[in-house]
This record gives structure tokens, C-alpha cells and sequence, in this order.
């Protein structure tokens, strides 16, 4: 059988490139957070496919365990909602901060059946109200200050021993850029403290601004990243507060959802993740490289999140939310370029509850960070492919006994990564 051949004239072809383009022009002018811009090849994900058949961190394969609240009288409500980020104080104590913007503490771990060690519950008690806005990312100083990034507020801190009681203190809003203009912290989203300095690192993920969603009143903190995510723009940055002086300054920028932040031992650097580049970027603080930023680490099978680095090994680790699926990537790879950037403008459009949703997913990247003998290298990966045991895991901490602890924007639980 002989396939019929459609004709298609230059004239045709050149006529659905100039409707594309008016399309885009006039949808772009009814967008509030600008166009779509395109992506060189070099910014886009660039990682290998999800492997469906690695389920390393599902119960049944014996290394991971999950902690629920454990509530004492029956019917009340619980307290652990959306643990983003596990936060260990000098002695130990687990933190993490809540969706209701509480600061609670995790404590009295328990069994929840003698003939099951994979399930916990845990005592849960809540520390200090952070007030309006939604905390997620933080880090205690050498003291008892933790400081914390609220994406509506901006680089927090709460004195844990204040008398008579803790009290929210704000830290940045906004920095002055070299050229003295003024540039607001927009979403702040993660944290570290340099060991050697008290520096506090953090990232500014996006300049869209958080808003709640109508019908549920809470503040929707997926949809700014998701509108970053189709833009394309690369508006996030990575900021450094200095305490002893207060000012806050820029060091890197350029990061399409500039994300998890990390310290090493000695304060020589600074890596964070660009979530949907799926890049892991290093910021040299000291040595020859001192000032400049390199891309370390791409071939991941997901879009990136928290960041940690051990104090006692060469390891990184970091969380992976969500896939990145083949037909997320091809948004930015649709030719010619125009019909992209319009297919992406319309996604942009849509409203709230019609924006693209990641699929059911949880993911660890164990990484070595690289040194003078051997490069950066992603040494494993942990996943539950289709989140039926744990999924969107936004936060990684490795905790004093040297387990990875795992939060969740979405989870009433905190996971526990036994990778050793």
C-alpha cells in the first residue's frame, strides 16, 4: 500500500510560523510574570531516564524507615504536616518546620509494633508560631539561633534561648546590588551556616511571588517553581548574610529554581541545586578557583531539591521530588523555537488547577563531591519509582548517627534512609 503524501508549501509553513508568533506576542502581553524564553541545550535537564525497576527505598528492601507523630488523645489534630527539612541543634534534637508555620521538635522515638521496625512514631511538640507565611529550609548557628527561610518573608532567625519566650526576628528582605540599586528576597527557600565563618548561605529560588490558592486558602508554594519551571528564566540566585556586619550580598545567580544550599567542613565552598537545569552548582569561597562557580554534578534522573554534605566523608546527597520525564524535557526542545515558547506561554495561562502535576515519586542521590584524586560522580540512587512507600522528598539531612533523614512538602511523615 502506497502512503499518501500531504503536501506542505513554504508558503504554508512560513504562514503557521507568523500565527504562532502573533499568538505568543498577544497571549505573552496578558502574563504577569513575563514571556517564556528559550534554553540552550546546555541549561536544560540532561540526566538519564528513571529507572522503573530500581525500588531501592521502598520498606520492603529494608533500608528505609518512616516516623509518624504519635498522638497522645485521640481526635486532636497533629502536628507534623508538610516536615519540608529535618533540623538537628548541637545536642541532637530533630526539628523541622510545618505548613502551618510552627516550629516543632520530634523526640521519644518508639517502635509502632514490636514485630515491625520499619514504622515509628515519634513524640512531636511544637517549639515556637513563625507567624504569617510558610518556613521551609533552615539551619541552627553554633548557639541555639536557628535561621530559617520563609518564602513569603524572606532569611529568618529565632533565638531558642530568648527569655521570656523566642521571638521571629527578620533577618533580610531585600539586599542592595553592587550598582546600589535595591532587589527583594522574592522566595527564599534554603539554608546553611558556614562552620568556619557563621556566614549564612541561602537561596532565592525565583522572582515569582508566592500567593495562596483561593479554594484552599493556603499558601500555594508549588506554583511559583512550576511557572519558573515553563518560563525558563533562570532568576534564582544564592545569597550570603554576614551577621557580624548585616549585609547580604550576591555570589551566584543565573539558576533556573536555585534550591538546596550546603556547606563543606572547612567553608572552601558552597554547592547548590538548580532544580530544573537538575544541576548541582559549586561556589569556591577559598583557594585558587575562589569566586567562581562551576556546575559539578548533572546526571540526575530527577529534578533537584534539598542538598546536604557530610562533615565526615566526601558525600553530598540530595532529594529528588520528582521524575524528569521525557515529555517535560521536550517542552524546551520543540523546533522551531516559536512554537515553544507558545506552547509554553499557553501552560503558563492555564489556571491553577489545571498546571502540570509531577507523578508519584520520591528519589536520593548519593554523590561525591569530588577532590584532588578522583571527580564529581553520582555514586547511587535510591528511589521508590512510583511513590507507593514515600514520594516528592523536597529535604535531605544527615542526622548525628549518620542516616539520611528525609522531608516532604506533601508527607505527614519523615523518612529515614539507612544508605550505609
Amino acid at each position: 500500500m502506497v502512503k499518501a503524501q500531504i503536501p506542505v508549501s513554504p508558503i504554508g509553513f512560513v504562514s503557521v510560523i507568523f500565527a504562532a508568533v502573533g499568538i505568543h506576542q498577544l497571549l505573552s502581553k496578558q502574563f504577569p510574570h513575563g514571556r517564556p524564553v528559550d534554553l540552550a541545550p546546555s541549561n536544560r535537564h540532561s540526566g538519564p531516564p528513571m529507572d522503573p525497576t530500581n525500588v531501592s527505598l521502598r520498606l520492603s528492601n529494608g533500608k528505609l524507615t518512616k516516623i509518624y507523630e504519635r498522638v497522645e488523645e485521640e481526635g486532636l489534630p497533629g502536628l507534623m504536616v508538610g516536615p519540608e527539612t529535618l533540623i538537628f541543634d548541637n545536642n541532637g534534637t530533630m526539628y523541622t518546620l510545618t505548613e502551618q508555620s510552627k516550629l516543632i521538635s520530634i523526640t521519644d522515638f518508639r517502635q509502632k509494633r514490636d514485630d515491625d521496625a520499619s514504622i515509628m512514631t515519634a513524640k512531636v511538640s511544637e517549639v515556637a508560631d513563625l507567624g504569617i507565611g510558610r518556613s521551609i529550609g533552615g539551619k541552627f548557628d553554633s548557639g541555639s539561633c536557628l535561621y530559617f527561610a520563609d518564602i513569603l518573608k524572606g532569611l529568618c532567625r529565632i533565638c531558642l534561648d530568648r527569655t521570656p519566650k523566642p521571638v521571629v526576628e527578620l533577618v533580610a528582605s531585600r539586599f542592595q546590588l553592587e550598582d546600589g540599586s535595591w532587589s527583594d528576597v522574592t522566595y527564599a527557600d534554603d539554608v546553611d551556616i558556614g562552620p568556619r565563618t557563621g556566614h549564612v548561605y541561602f537561596s532565592d529560588a525565583t522572582d515569582v511571588k508566592l500567593d495562596r490558592d483561593l479554594k484552599t486558602g493556603k499558601w500555594d508554594i508549588w506554583y511559583p517553581s512550576k511557572l519558573e519551571g515553563i518560563r525558563g528564566l533562570k532568576s534564582g540566585r544564592l545569597l550570603r548574610y554576614k551577621p557580624e556586619t548585616g549585609e547580604v550580598d550576591l555570589i551566584a545567580s543565573g539558576a533556573l529554581f536555585a534550591n538546596g544550599v550546603a556547606v563543606d567542613a572547612q567553608e572552601s565552598f558552597v554547592v547548590f541545586t538548580s532544580t530544573f537545569e537538575g544541576k548541582v552548582m559549586k561556589y569556591h569561597l577559598t583557594g585558587e578557583k575562589e569566586g567562581q562557580l562551576e556546575t559539578i554534578l548533572t546526571e540526575f534522573p530527577g529534578f533537584l531539591d534539598g542538598i546536604d554534605c557530610s562533615f565526615d566523608s566526601s558525600l553530598c546527597f540530595v532529594a529528588m521530588p520528582a521524575p524528569a520525564t521525557p515529555e517535560l524535557k521536550a517542552l524546551f526542545a520543540i523546533r522551531p523555537a516559536i512554537l515553544s515558547r507558545l506552547i509554553r506561554t499557553i501552560l503558563m495561562l492555564l489556571p491553577r488547577g489545571l498546571a502540570p502535576d509531577a507523578k508519584p515519586y520520591g528519589g536520593v542521590a548519593i554523590v561525591h563531591r569530588g577532590d584532588e584524586f578522583s571527580k564529581p560522580s553520582v555514586k547511587q540512587i535510591y528511589q521508590d519509582p512510583t511513590g507507593v512507600d514515600i514520594s516528592v522528598i523536597t529535604g535531605v539531612t544527615e542526622g548525628p548517627d549518620g542516616k539520611l533523614y528525609l522531608g516532604s512538602l506533601h508527607n505527614d511523615f519523615i523518612g529515614v534512609l539507612d544508605y550505609q
